[in-house]
């Protein structure tokens, strides 16, 4: 039996005439992360190599053909499948741009509204088999190109030129946290984001490493709620408060161990920051009161806005999460990053110096710690032909 072929989609009437993709190039990549930056090595008596796998992870990068001969580009979140890739860019085909917003384009028959008010943390950016990312950066690309103006514009306008951004390592020993402090110096920037395990072995580091440590240089402590409880895991902080470091420690405990939280807070002064992956966990760290302030680390940079401008109207700070992405959606966090009054936090947007390439080009500038945004129309990045070479795996067109 023949099987029914749909029939082929329509380009709806758009304001701008065009302004709907027609086809679709797609590279499947995989970017490696520096072995120094991205791969622990062995701390004394833990036997933890704090290997990560995130690097070895798939990236889509796309580029998006308009019936007026523009080109977009779109990146994927990490590790999503080819099936969604072609789902979701088959979904944009027709798809009259300049009548979407991110949240039409994001919702579905069963959420008329656009994105559902949280997301499991198995599926930050995707949703009912569609990447969320991926349709956000093609349309701030197409959009921002065809008007003429930066994707920021398309949040509401920069409230700056320039954010804030810290170094980053994973789980550093102590020669090599020396060393890397030492680059990350010499690159520009006054603060490094550390990961850490519920040993606290990035901990011994730092307090080994305090002495090499340049003045007024900063730390991020992230143990992703590795520390179980205030009881086995108050000691660790101390140490920090007692080797004179300027640190801030992020999701020290598990969001609902809320009592840990205030016990920490009350025993040191040490600033605590809450990692909001959704709004079901931003709503709990806001009624709570525990933390001091905010990693925004959202699906989107249409999500980030919203939840930047609740945290605002609370009083608190925030930051622009990272999740290790290319230069693609890079730039897109970049661009809503300085969109948000309250986003003076220094900003994950490490993947610059984390990755082996960001497979973009002009690669992002940063100058005394903080990262310039582009004034140049959308995204403001164009692919490197050179590196898209080298690490694509396989590419293909949806049409």
């Amino acid at each position: 039996m023949k099987s029914k072929r749909s029939a082929p989609k329509v380009a709806e009437p758009g304001l701008i005439a065009g302004m709907s993709f027609v086809r679709f190039r797609v590279w499947e990549v995989v970017v490696p992360g520096r072995a120094d930056i991205v791969s622990a090595a062995p701390h004394r008596g833990l036997g933890y190599s704090g290997s990560v796998t995130w690097a070895q992870e798939a990236i889509h990068l796309v580029e998006g053909e308009t019936a007026g001969g523009l080109v977009a580009l779109g990146e994927s979140g990490r590790g999503q499948s080819a099936a969604m890739i072609e789902s979701t860019l088959r979904g944009l085909l027709g798809v009259a741009l300049d009548r979407a917003t991110p949240a039409s384009l994001w919702s579905t028959p069963n959420r008329k509204g656009g994105l559902p008010p949280s997301f499991p943390l198995h599926s930050w950016e995707a949703t009912e088999g569609r990447s969320l990312a991926l349709m956000e950066t093609l349309w701030l690309d197409a959009m921002g190109k065809a008007a003429g103006v930066p994707a920021h514009v398309l949040f509401g306008g920069a409230v700056r030129d320039r954010v804030a951004v810290d170094f980053w390592a994973n789980r550093p020993n102590t020669k090599t946290l020396i060393r890397l402090v030492r680059e990350a110096v010499d690159r520009g920037c006054s603060g490094m984001k550390l990961k850490c395990d519920g040993f606290g072995d990035t901990v011994e580091s730092l307090v080994e490493a305090a002495p090499d440590v340049p003045p007024g240089f900063r730390f991020t402590l992230d143990p992703m709620c590795a520390w179980r409880t205030f009881r086995e895991s108050w000691k660790l902080a101390e140490r920090l408060h007692a080797a004179g470091l300027a640190v801030q420690i992020e999701d020290p405990f598990p969001h609902a161990a809320i009592e840990d939280w205030r016990r920490l807070r009350a025993a040191l002064p040490i600033p605590l920051i809450w990692h909001a992956r959704d709004e079901a966990t931003l709503r709990l760290g806001l009624r709570e009161r525990v933390a001091d302030g905010y990693n925004l680390g959202c699906v989107s940079g249409y999500e980030f806005r919203q939840f930047a401008d609740v945290t605002a109207f609370e009083g608190f700070d925030c930051w622009q999460g990272s999740s290790l992405e290319l230069g693609v959606i890079q730039a897109a966090r970049l661009h809503a990053a300085a969109t948000a009054k309250n986003c003076v936090i220094p900003s994950d947007l490490q993947s610059v110096w984390v990755r082996e390439s960001t497979l973009v080009t002009p690669t992002m500038e940063i100058r005394d710690g903080f990262a310039r945004v582009s004034n140049r129309p959308g995204l403001g990045v164009e692919l490197d032909r050179r590196a898209l070479a080298r690490y694509t795996r396989r590419h293909w067109e949806v049409r």
